[in-house]
This record gives structure tokens, C-alpha cells and sequence, in this order.
């Protein structure tokens, strides 16, 4: 088919780039700011579309992520492709931090005494139990062991969702503001320059 790679890549070579990618991190991080960079659409816009996709990443809803950024991003008519890529900020390395500030969100605001304290294999037994659940429609194993951890985070989803997601906003609309502008100025020197010297402009992307 159109599009799909000749020779596919194993499951497990898929997991290890997942977690570690080929490239390295720096160059995988360089490429997607690259690729935000040149979204068609306000600064503003495209501020908005990532920063749905961050917020909604943090809720402990695996699986659902790409759905709530792009319907997020439309409800606050932020760019829906900038949404995709915020969505990439939570990530094995990024995952733990964020699953223990929503767990000790949601345990303050529920009570901490009724939920105390987790460790790392919690976390990885709730979303364990969440896949069985979800895959068997076993309502009883989703109570009893998803529940005790998953209700916390979703609950202290909501406050660290409005801080990251209002966060990388007020940090990445500046700065793509003041890329676009460069950008703009270079176009219009350029334009300018041409004119003198009597030749037509080309644009290439830079």
C-alpha cells in the first residue's frame, strides 16, 4: 500500500525506538520542534493545538490521548496537527513524573489517609488491570484493581492538565511568535533585495 515501508520493522524494534529512538533523543526533539515550527497558522493557534495535546496526555486514559487533544484543540480552536505533536510530550520518560503528580493531586483532593502512597509497580499493575479490563469488559476486575489508583489520577488529571497545558502555552506562542517574525523579516529583505538587483523571488523554505 501507499505509504507503508517495504520491509516492517519488528514489534521489537518498534518498542526500542519507542523508548530510546534510533536517532537519539536530541535529534528526535530537534525534529519534531522543526516540524511545529513550520504548522501552517497563527502562533497563537499553534500554541493552543500543543498545548491541548499536553494537557490531555496526562490523564491516566491510555489509548485516548490523540481523540481528547484533537476534540480539546477544536473546542478552544487551537491548530489539530499542533495537537498531535503535544501529545508526544508524555513519553517513557516523561510518564512517571506525570502519573505520580496526578496520583498525589488526586489523593489530596480526595483524601489522603483513603489513599496513602504508591510505588512505581502500582502504577504498572493499574494500567495492566486496565488493559485486561478493557479487553475482557470486566467491570469487577476494573473496580477492584484499576480503580484504587486510576480514580486518584483521573481526578488530579483535571488540576496538572491546567497547568501544563496553560504553561507551555504562555512559554511556546511567544516563541513562535518571535520565529515568525524573523521569518517574515528575512522573506521581506529578500524581496526587497531582489528587487533591487531586478530579479524575480523565489521562496524556499528555510
Amino acid at each position: 500500500m501507499l505509504f507503508r515501508r517495504r520491509n516492517k520493522i519488528p514489534l521489537i524494534d518498534r518498542l526500542r525506538d519507542f523508548v530510546w529512538p534510533r536517532i537519539g533523543w536530541l535529534r528526535t526533539v530537534t525534529y519534531y520542534w522543526r516540524r511545529l515550527q513550520r504548522i501552517p497558522g497563527t502562533p497563537s493557534s499553534i500554541a493552543a493545538g500543543f498545548s491541548s495535546g499536553v494537557a490531555a496526555s496526562v490523564t491516566p486514559a491510555v489509548g485516548t490521548h490523540t481523540v481528547a487533544a484533537l476534540a480539546l484543540a477544536y473546542a478552544v480552536r487551537g491548530n489539530l496537527v499542533a495537537s498531535v505533536f503535544g501529545t508526544l510530550a508524555i513519553n517513557p520518560w516523561t510518564a512517571t513524573p506525570v502519573w505520580f503528580s496526578t496520583y498525589y493531586t488526586g489523593a489530596l483532593i480526595l483524601g489522603w489517609d483513603k489513599y496513602g502512597h504508591v510505588g512505581a509497580m502500582d502504577f504498572v499493575n493499574m494500567f495492566v488491570g486496565l488493559t485486561e479490563a478493557v479487553v475482557q469488559l470486566d467491570w469487577r476486575l476494573f473496580i477492584e484493581k484499576v480503580m484504587p489508583v486510576f480514580l486518584p489520577m483521573m481526578v488530579g488529571s483535571g488540576p496538572v492538565a491546567i497547568v501544563v497545558g496553560f504553561g507551555s502555552y504562555l512559554v511556546l506562542a511567544p516563541v513562535l511568535r518571535r520565529i515568525q517574525q524573523r521569518r517574515a523579516a528575512k522573506t521581506a529583505q529578500r524581496l526587497e533585495e531582489a528587487r533591487r538587483e531586478g530579479k524575480d523571488y523565489v521562496w524556499q523554505p528555510r
